[in-house]
């Protein structure tokens, strides 16, 4: 009799219970989340077009995104400068033979790193001081002063035309004006739009280009340009969005560093904003395509070639950390969703399991358009930069 008043009061608990996510989802979804090399990931899932959310697991804990936080990073700079803001870095003479100064706006674009150049034209520090050198032949040694450059482009870019000992350089003191000391312009670089370099950092991930782009915005709000300022910063633009910020701590803007810590709840929120805030809309066109584009090119083709151009995501990835955020389409339907797995091995052979079983697990609710509803469109090669 106590069996059967149990099961009787067990199903009338469910008769009155909205329809569950094992009742939307297919039970392959579960399985594959279930799959030992997640480790209990923060998971949530939610229909973008209700924002109804259909599944979560651990959602609300904050979590080591991995270069998830780059859609932070992007968002922070999206809310602070015009996308197509470009920025100029010049070398000017000055009255004194053989001083010459180095004048930007702090372009997170540019590199002394001739590999980055070649592959991806990135704008060059070491052109303008060999056009320093070329402005007169006799000169053996150069003075540099500098503002609005990094201390490192500087320094690289002597190591890079190897005129280590020909190249002294000091940055401009606070109280002089740049324009009391420069006379003749000698040469400039000029970087391509802001939403340029936002598609860049998304699409392949730049850890230097995010965390450059993370403290321009954290310098241009305001804050000082510290690990605090940055995460201030992030914390001030991300909850005027109307983001629960709750737990969100953020050391880089880059995504390197474990302590980097945000819940699942709070990365949906923002891809949600993502969707329709149009200040954001650089942020949703240019996430990797899976098997397509970007750091999504050689995934799901083999995982699950179903879903192969129906995700649009941004990856993450450090030791013990394999994460996944973006937007999944299924059929008349886009979901939003978060995978966080900061559990999760720290061989190389366990986390591509970790990816594997988070690419399944997704490839379990994508589906083809609906006519009518555009898929994701594939992104195109690198650009080049005006120089």
């Amino acid at each position: 009799m106590k069996k059967l008043s149990a099961f009787v009061v067990a199903f009338i608990f469910l008769s009155i219970q909205p329809a569950s996510a094992v009742e939307v989802l297919p039970q392959p979804f579960f399985n594959y989340l279930g799959s030992k090399y997640l480790g209990g990931p923060g998971v949530i899932l939610i229909d973008q077009s209700t924002n109804e959310i259909v599944y979560q697991s651990g959602a609300e804990k904050p979590r080591t995104p991995a270069s998830v936080l780059k859609v932070f990073t992007t968002a922070a700079i999206a809310l602070t400068l015009d996308p197509e803001t470009t920025f100029q870095t010049a070398i000017y003479k000055t009255d004194k033979k053989g001083v010459f100064v180095i004048w930007g706006d702090n372009d997170p674009w540019i590199t002394s790193n001739s590999k980055y150049r070649t592959a991806n034209n990135r704008a060059y520090m070491p052109t303008l001081i060999k056009a320093a050198f070329e402005s007169d032949k006799k000169l053996k040694k150069i003075n540099l002063i500098y503002k609005g450059v990094n201390n490192s482009d500087i320094y690289y870019a002597k190591k890079a035309l190897k005129r280590k000992s020909s190249v002294a350089y000091k940055p401009l003191s606070r109280n002089v004006e740049v324009e009391s000391l420069i006379t003749e312009r000698i040469a400039s670089i000029t970087s391509p739009p802001l939403h340029k370099m936002i598609r860049f950092s998304l699409l392949y991930s730049d850890n230097v280009l995010s965390q450059r782009l993370a403290m321009l915005a954290t310098g241009r709000n305001g804050y000082p340009l510290t690990k605090s300022g940055l995460n201030s910063m992030i914390l001030e633009k991300i909850s005027a969005l109307g983001v629960d910020t709750t737990g969100l701590s953020f050391i880089d803007g880059s995504g390197l560093d474990r302590k980097n810590k945000v819940s699942a709840v709070t990365v949906s929120q923002l891809l949600l904003k993502v969707k329709t805030d149009p200040r954001l809309k650089s942020i949703y066109d240019h996430l990797p395509i899976s098997g397509e584009s970007g750091t999504l090119i050689s995934r799901y083709r083999e995982t699950a070639p179903q879903a192969v151009g129906l995700i649009r995501a941004k990856t993450g990835s450090i030791k013990g950390v394999v994460s996944l955020a973006g937007f999944a389409t299924s059929g008349e339907k886009e979901y939003v969703f978060v995978v966080l797995a900061d559990e999760v091995g720290r061989t190389r052979s366990s986390q591509n399991s970790a990816r594997k079983a988070i690419d399944r697990m997704l490839g379990t609710i994508t589906k083809p358009p609906v006519i009518g509803i555009t898929p994701p469109t594939p992104e195109s090669t690198p650009f080049t930069t005006a120089q």
